[in-house]
């Protein structure tokens, strides 16, 4: 079977991006014909095997007009390379993406099978009409709507009427992991992590509004007040990192918290860490919890929708209220946080009680030893993200769909 995976990139620092290249490398590796078409050519590049095709635009976002113009002058390259290649299935991920695979197939006849991927909660649209209406009618125009998580489902079906809906979940190689953590730091960083007197907070991921960095900062002068070994790495990139280092200096925190930008290999610095902290405000299935996780760190993450808790705490059903911050069996909820951008310090806007919550709960990871060696189990529900038990609903599903 031909396999055309289209994504907007495969540029380092995009979680769909990052499962796109893990899902189109693992179906090589099981022996279907991969091909890669990104949207957009950015570099560096997740690894990835298979051919490598790209449309090169050079803004996939923007305003809904010019979308509208590119998905007019793209989609009919989609289905000429579909033909050219002879590609059975096109798997695409990423809004763009699945706009441009639904459109080359609705507007210019493209006959491929076609399943797209939902990486994120779909509910942040609702107030978006055009957005909305736009999933609606496209979505189940699809063979199949992969969601990455049974919340993304259920929204999918109950507020946007798609129905052609299957969760499966984001794949993790967790002995792959392990091996990655055990190399070397990268030089410039050995000196920053030779204390070994600090308590090690880490946090993955763009640095965007999604993310909400900016209350893991204001909430870490909290923490650092109590204890001044505290230190807290960001890996990620993103528009917003002039204004988080300046938040950070703002608050008095440049030695204790560090942006450190993309890394191509992240585990050898979950590896020198002893908790990692997700603070977003929505996700889809956060694979950095799953990377956390394969390398038993301690986990706090905010019951955000969608993921956190599908992930951390599956013995909680999904609408389930809780009293925050919940201690779960292999994790620690805090209480979800304001869609907000607040980039002041705390003197002048004082924390807000999920960011006061937050910092309780990097508190009493710091202070409580019982709680610590109870949540550093977390590779037993890693297990459930392994490649092997993921990559066997994928082929199920291919051969149901070639069917």
């Amino acid at each position: 079977m031909k396999i055309l995976i289209l994504v907007d990139s495969l540029k380092i620092g995009s979680g769909s991006d990052k499962v796109a290249a893990i899902l189109g490398s693992e179906l090589h590796n099981a022996g279907y014909d991969v091909s890669f078409l990104t949207l957009s050519d950015e570099d560096p590049k997740y690894e990835f095997k298979g051919d490598y095709y790209t449309l090169d635009e050079k803004d996939i976002y923007g305003n809904n007009i010019k979308r509208f113009f590119r998905l007019l002058k793209y989609s009919p390259m989609v289905k000429k390379l579909c033909e050219e290649l002879e590609i059975d299935t096109v798997i695409s991920a990423g809004d763009p993406a699945n706009f441009h695979a639904l459109f080359s197939r609705r507007f210019f006849g493209n006959r491929i099978k076609l399943i797209i991927t939902q990486h994120m909660n779909p509910e942040i649209f609702l107030g978006n009409k055009i957005k909305t209406n736009l999933i609606k009618f496209f979505y189940p125009r699809a063979d199949k709507t992969v969601c990455v998580s049974r919340e993304i489902e259920r929204i999918l079906n109950e507020k946007y009427g798609v129905l052609n809906t299957q969760t499966i979940y984001n794949m993790m190689n967790i002995q792959k992991n392990i091996i990655l953590s055990q190399e070397e730091l990268p030089e410039e960083y050995n000196e920053l992590f030779s204390d070994e007197e600090s308590f090690n907070f880490i946090n993955l991921g763009r640095l965007n509004h999604q993310k909400g960095q900016w209350f893991l900062i204001r909430s870490f002068r909290r923490v650092v007040d109590k204890y001044e070994n505290a230190r807290l790495y960001i890996l990620g990139e993103g528009d917003l990192r002039d204004k988080l280092e300046n938040l950070i200096h703002e608050l008095n925190l440049d030695g204790n918290v560090f942006i450190l930008g993309s890394q191509e290999n992240v585990f050898p610095f979950l590896g020198k860490c002893n908790c990692f902290v997700l603070s977003s405000l929505w996700e889809g299935l956060p694979m950095s919890l799953i990377e956390a996780l394969s390398l038993d760190l301690l986990v706090i993450s905010t019951d955000c929708k969608t993921g956190p808790r599908e992930i951390l705490c599956p013995e909680l059903d999904l609408n389930e209220e809780l009293d925050y911050p919940y201690l779960g069996k292999y994790a620690i909820l805090s209480h979800p946080l304001p869609n907000e951008l607040l980039l002041k310090g705390t003197d002048e806007v004082p924390l807000k009680r999920p960011e006061e919550e937050l910092a309780d709960s990097m508190i009493k990871i710091m202070e409580d030893k019982k709680l610590r060696k109870k949540y550093s189990k977390g590779q037993i529900i890693a297990f459930n993200f392994d490649k092997e038990k993921i990559l066997t609903q994928w082929s199920k599903l291919l051969k149901k769909t070639s069917g």
